[in-house]
């Protein structure tokens, strides 16, 4: 029995079927015409707010050629932007905030042709996602991503065409993460065939514009800052939304600019007492404390002082596995640094802890003691080392 015997019922005429029919068919043009119109509606008011917030754009928009199925309406502006500078660009995705996004189609297989310069042919199998992230009252994804630099250059578009594979491929949920963590820092992007940045994704600010209306919602503007890795460190400790800060201050804001100096010296990156390695006795020498009982007498005599290798603060506990002996003088360096990262749990920018001594020779006072502190989703990777003899 056919779709329309089953809704009209075996004696339906051929009139009747054909209205149907017809009916059905009118509903789908509506429908597809429908949302043709609004595409278009949410694209023109794009381009519109564009063009007054940073300047006109080009008329060619670079597509991702792996991506033609999952992100058929989308693609990478360069925006010539001398309003904020002579020279000035605005590297910009343009189609993430697209009604037909989320997309719920991935790529997978994926080949790609070179003659040696440049790729000629990429090949990809398209299958729809497994879960497939619901719409909200964002329009699409909720953003649009860019880079802002003092010249032209070519390492943006790199840097631009990570972020949507992050979002289309992986369903990284850059904005979702920006407003949680108040900013997001990520590193070593590859930019180039041998290079890599470190970037700070934050929400939009003057005179760049932070948000705008377009008819399927509101539109947030995101900006990516590359990033020193002092920087990198130093925002662990004091939040992303500080190094923004700082960043503004040094009348850097959100210009991307490659080699630069940081805007936060080398002794703001850790506490001033973990600065104090330094000042522990250089004619320290434990390298004849080469068994227990030695070390022991040490501690006995108020030389060596015990503390936990993982702290007491994230669930480490007093047994033997997990306790070290140092010097005095490195116990409030140990506290400053598991205070900072206590912190930082609080605060949602870590969740993972790793806690690794190191040995000179076959001493038992351990020579430095590495600290390693990430977090599994959004990236943020915090290193110090205390230096100890």
């Amino acid at each position: 029995m056919g779709i329309f015997s089953r809704l009209f019922g075996k004696q339906a005429d051929l009139s009747e079927r054909t209205t149907a029919e017809e009916k059905i068919s009118a509903d789908v043009k509506s429908v597809d015409e429908s949302a043709s119109i609004l595409w278009q509606q949410v694209y023109d008011a794009r381009v519109k707010i564009f063009e007054e917030n940073f300047g006109e754009l080009p008329q060619d928009i670079l597509k991702l050629g792996d991506l033609f199925g999952v992100w058929p309406g989308g693609g990478l502006f360069a925006i010539p932007a001398n309003k904020f500078g002579d020279g000035a660009m605005v590297y910009t995705t343009f189609g993430l905030s697209n009604p037909d996004m989320p997309t719920d189609i991935t790529v997978t297989d994926l080949k790609t042709e070179s003659d040696g310069k440049r790729i000629v042919r990429t090949q990809s199998t398209l299958n729809k996602k497994d879960n497939i992230r619901p719409a909200s009252d964002r329009p699409g994804y909720g953003y649009e991503i860019m880079v802002v630099t003092k010249e032209k250059a070519e390492w943006p578009l790199w840097l631009l065409q990570w972020a949507v594979k992050a979002e289309l491929l992986r369903d990284a949920d850059l904005l979702g993460r920006v407003e949680k963590y108040q900013g997001l820092t990520i590193e070593k992007i590859q930019v180039g065939d041998r290079s890599s940045v470190n970037i700070l994704i934050s929400k939009a600010k003057a005179p760049l514009a932070a948000t705008a209306d377009l008819p399927n919602g509101a539109l947030e503007l995101l900006v990516a800052t590359v990033i020193t890795d002092d920087e990198m460190q130093w925002s662990m400790q004091n939040g992303r939304d500080a190094l923004l800060n700082a960043l503004s201050a040094a009348e850097i804001g959100q210009f991307s600019i490659l080699n630069r100096n940081s805007v936060v010296t080398s002794t703001e990156i850790t506490s001033p007492n973990a600065k104090q390695t330094s000042a522990i006795d250089p004619a320290l020498d434990f390298s004849d404390i080469n068994s227990r009982d030695a070390m022991m007498n040490l501690a006995a005599e108020g030389k060596l002082v015990k503390i936990l290798l993982f702290p007491a603060e994230f669930g480490g506990q007093d047994v033997l596995p997990n306790t070290v002996y140092v010097p005095a003088g490195a116990v409030e360096i140990k506290h400053q640094v598991t205070s900072s990262l206590a912190k930082s749990l609080k605060d949602g920018l870590i969740n993972n802890l790793n806690v690794q001594p190191e040995y000179k020779g076959t001493s038992f006072v351990p020579s430095r003691i590495h600290v390693k502190a990430s977090h599994s989703e959004n990236g943020n990777v915090f290193e110090q080392t205390i230096e100890i003899w």
